[in-house]
């Protein structure tokens, strides 16, 4: 009897030792020392079906170790990539702190979304906690700030675009082309590295179209690891350049084998390195074969002299003005000359030639204001003995004023009238 009395005992121990282990449990709130400390998004705006990470970072603030059963992040929109990474965790000693970083895919809406990160202790206790992520559509945007108006084939034209970076992220490694059917450009890409939000660079492309087409420019960048591309178009027509320089031949004589006269730019821009020569029949001779009148700025004029010979039974021939505008594009004027009367007539115009130097605007700078004043720099090109003649009869003139000679002479002058008027 006695020993029955034991074993019942025993067994009755036993029995009360999972209760009690159960209220330990129950009473053990080690887990509230547990902390969300920090979250982290890459990129930190989601684009329409990008990829990317959430990490989320714990603490435990207490004094004990605390056992994490498992972590999750759940949401209806968001796309847990790595659902099952950390089904088993394990303990997080006090004063620890732990990163459970998930691999996300964002949905094609755009919106705030909100998923929910989850922490399971042992037992039935948990942490929650949400997690904001903005899905936006908005990348890098490309604008025209200067462009021609009109183009001309296999003329080069400088185009220049604003790149800015509308999105809430950080464009990285960005690259800008400029591409089209019929297009030649200078510049391959331009490398841009990283845009900041709210942050702009302005590119300028060197552009020759060979035919009327589109000018297409593209930027390349990354958003995390997503990459992404923004374009626009640019109409290339071509049409009259309204702008440029353009050459006026004037006040021609023709006598013996040499032309005089003038040349005049009309147009709105600087001329460089402005030659003029003849064409055939007449063929160049010494001692003027070209004259080099050098840069000629808007409504300025300069005066040149040619020498040549004329075979044949031609009785006219063409005056050939060539020059360069700021980009290094050759055009040219032809005028056909009479041999007999020095009279010209317009011949086809300008037209460029196709030359493309590459590099920055050549040619000297020059013209404007003249020897005298503003006058043009037709003056400037005016022969020395001539020159000097008016010179010296204008400082005589001077000084005849300030003598009085001047003056004395038209006296005598007076004076020699009226006696022929009282005989």
């Amino acid at each position: 009897m006695k020993r029955l009395s034991l074993i019942l005992g025993a067994m009755i121990l036993l029995a009360a030792v999972p209760m009690i282990a159960a209220a330990d449990d129950d009473t053990d709130t080690s887990y509230t020392y547990v902390t969300v400390t920090g979250t982290e998004l890459d990129p930190e705006v989601f684009m329409p079906g990008d990829t990317g990470t959430i990490t989320v970072t714990v603490k435990n603030t207490g004094d004990e170790s605390v056992t994490i059963s498992r972590a999750e992040l759940y949401s209806s929109d968001i796309i847990n990539l790595n659902d099952a990474a950390y089904d088993t965790v394990g303990p997080l000693g006090p004063g620890n702190s732990l990163d459970f970083t998930f691999n996300v895919k964002a949905p094609l809406k755009e919106g705030i979304y909100y998923p929910r990160f989850y922490l399971d202790f042992r037992g039935s206790s948990s942490l929650s906690y949400n997690i904001p992520i903005k899905v936006d559509g908005t990348g890098l945007s490309l604008s025209v700030i200067d462009a021609p108006d009109s183009w001309q084939s296999g003329v080069s034209e400088f185009v220049k675009i604003r790149v800015g970076n509308q999105g809430g992220s950080t464009a990285n490694g960005v690259i800008v082309y400029a591409s089209g059917d019929g297009i030649e450009s200078a510049q391959t890409s331009y490398f841009v590295g990283a845009l900041e939000s709210n942050e702009y660079i302005d590119l300028t492309f060197e552009i020759t179209p060979e035919k009327e087409t589109g000018l297409d420019l593209t930027a390349e960048w990354k958003n995390g690891m997503n990459s992404h591309s923004s374009e626009i178009s640019v109409p290339v027509e071509f049409g009259e350049d309204t702008t440029g320089a353009d050459m006026i031949i004037n006040n021609v004589d023709v006598s013996g084998g040499t032309v005089t006269g003038d040349v005049s730019n009309a147009g709105l821009e600087d001329a460089y390195s402005v030659i003029v020569t003849v064409g055939s029949p007449a063929e160049p001779a010494e001692p003027y074969k070209q004259y080099v009148l050098g840069s000629l700025e808007p409504d300025d004029f300069s005066s040149f002299e040619v020498t040549y010979s004329l075979t044949g039974s031609g009785s006219s021939f063409p005056l050939v003005i060539t020059w360069k505008d700021e980009n290094g594009n050759t055009y040219s004027s032809e005028y056909a000359v009479s041999a007999s009367s020095g009279q010209i007539a317009a011949g086809d115009g300008s037209a460029a030639s196709g030359e493309m130097p590459s590099g920055m605007p050549g040619g000297d700078r020059g013209g404007g204001m003249g020897m005298m004043g503003g006058m043009g720099s037709g003056f400037a090109n005016m022969p020395v003995f001539e020159g000097l003649v008016v010179l010296i009869a204008g400082v005589a003139l001077v000084i005849g004023w300030k003598k009085g000679y001047l003056a004395k002479g038209a006296e005598a002058v007076r004076e020699k009238l009226n006696k022929g008027d009282r005989k």
